[in-house]
């Protein structure tokens, strides 16, 4: 879509149309007025030029302060990255250290276990010497072991027992002291070895989780200033493409300028020369309909644009008709352009004298050449969809010294110019 203003587009429209009609006339009585607007738009589009460079000027700054963003950002996240590193480097010497506690314990846990058998084991031991004792004789002191012995011989022999016995039982009780002490201790040191297993395994983690908490806040950051960086390189694309396009149509209307001067100075020439080649041959009604049987779907005036939406000026009178349908001279002249392209796509032009011209646009394919001489009725070109349309019809224009009419005015209308 132009850059240019909605009035400026509707003069643009118009006169570029007009510019084709009235620089073939004879008389050329409209072209100064015509380049002078076609001047305007030019100069129009030269401003819009200098806009469309200042864009891209802002765009470029604005790239440029995204970008000195982005070292910080990169920055920020590269420390991010060191500081989580060293935290998975912690993390694993923690790891070894709760390896070495967790081996610890199960060596504590394999101690205590020892231990505990030891224990049963005493056990076991003290309650074989009681029935030991028992069995001989229930000896309670070494008074009745002599009370109870036959001979000096037996009372040494039983006297020798009952004390090794006595020895056996006081060794193996103090063992079991000594074992269930040592079951406390190792215990109490489990518990500990525990408690420090599981604090160095929450202390790891939690490094881990903050750095993890500081590298996803510093590639958020990153993301963002990535983000803003996208954005303005899509802008400076867009003001550059938009820069192009601006060029494109100033380039457009200053070729139009030049081929306007052209024609002024060619119709001056046949003026000077009193040669025109086109014969005065259309009255007051002269014209014909140029698609037999065809409706009329828009006519003459202001109207927003079917397809790029903006305000314009429609200078002809659109006809509905089928691709490909036969397109007829309105009346006997001759074809002095043919040209493809813009906003007409195909379009031919014929002269038909006393100022009068008439124009067939959006054709599919044409059975003319420029200089023929046509007929009134003549089939000139084909129905099509050509330019800036959405389907096919002809778009149908009169101009009369250069000014464009309502064709309706030679079809039971008012003949006056296109107002907007």
């Amino acid at each position: 879509m132009s850059t240019l203003s909605s009035s400026r587009r509707h003069r643009r429209v118009r006169y570029v149309a007009a510019s084709m009609l009235l620089g073939l006339t004879l008389g050329g009585a409209g072209i100064p007025a015509l380049a002078d607007d076609i001047n305007e738009d030019v100069a129009d589009a030269s401003d819009d030029l200098a806009r469309a460079d200042a864009k891209v000027e802002a765009a470029i700054q604005r790239l440029n302060a995204a970008q000195q963003q982005l070292p910080g950002a990169r920055q920020e996240l590269a420390a991010a990255q060191s500081e989580l590193t060293q935290a998975q480097q912690r993390k694993a010497a923690a790891d070894v250290k709760v390896a070495e506690a967790i081996a610890k314990v199960t060596r504590a846990k394999q101690q205590i276990a020892e231990t505990e058998q030891q224990i049963a084991f005493l056990e076991q031991r003290i309650g074989q010497m009681a029935r030991e004792v028992y069995q001989a004789g229930g000896v309670n002191s070494e008074m009745e072991v002599l009370l109870d012995s036959d001979d000096p011989g037996d009372f040494a022999s039983r006297l020798e027992t009952l004390r090794s016995i006595a020895q056996g039982n006081n060794n193996t009780l103090t063992d079991l002291d000594s074992a269930k002490a040592q079951l406390n201790v190792r215990l109490a040191s489990l518990k500990l070895l525990e408690d420090e297993a599981e604090k160095a395994q929450a202390e790891a983690q939690k490094e881990v989780d903050a750095a993890a908490a500081a590298k996803a806040k510093a590639d958020a950051a990153k993301a963002k200033i990535d983000e803003l960086v996208a954005g303005r390189v899509s802008a400076l694309r867009d003001a550059k493409e938009r820069k192009q396009s601006v060029r494109k149509q100033y380039e457009q209307l200053k070729a139009e300028q030049d081929r306007i001067a052209a024609i002024a100075r060619a119709a001056a020439a046949k003026a000077v020369s009193g040669t025109g080649g086109v014969p005065a041959n259309i009255g007051p009604s002269g014209l014909a309909w140029p698609v037999t049987g065809a409706p009329v779907v828009q006519n003459v005036g202001p109207r927003i644009h079917p397809v790029y939406g903006y305000r314009s000026c429609h200078t002809g009178t659109d006809i509905s008709a089928g691709q490909g349908a036969p397109i007829q001279a309105a009346a006997d002249g001759v074809v002095v352009s043919i040209q493809n392209g813009g906003p007409y796509g195909l379009h031919t032009l014929i002269q038909h004298g006393s100022g009068v011209s008439s124009m067939y646009a959006h054709q599919s394919a044409t059975s003319v050449s420029v200089g023929d001489k046509v007929k009134r009725g003549q089939v000139i070109g084909s129905v099509g969809s050509t330019g800036w349309v959405t389907g096919p019809h002809l778009h149908f224009e009169v101009h009369v010294n250069g000014t464009p009419y309502n064709p309706m005015g030679w079809f039971g209308g008012t003949k006056a110019p296109v107002r907007c």
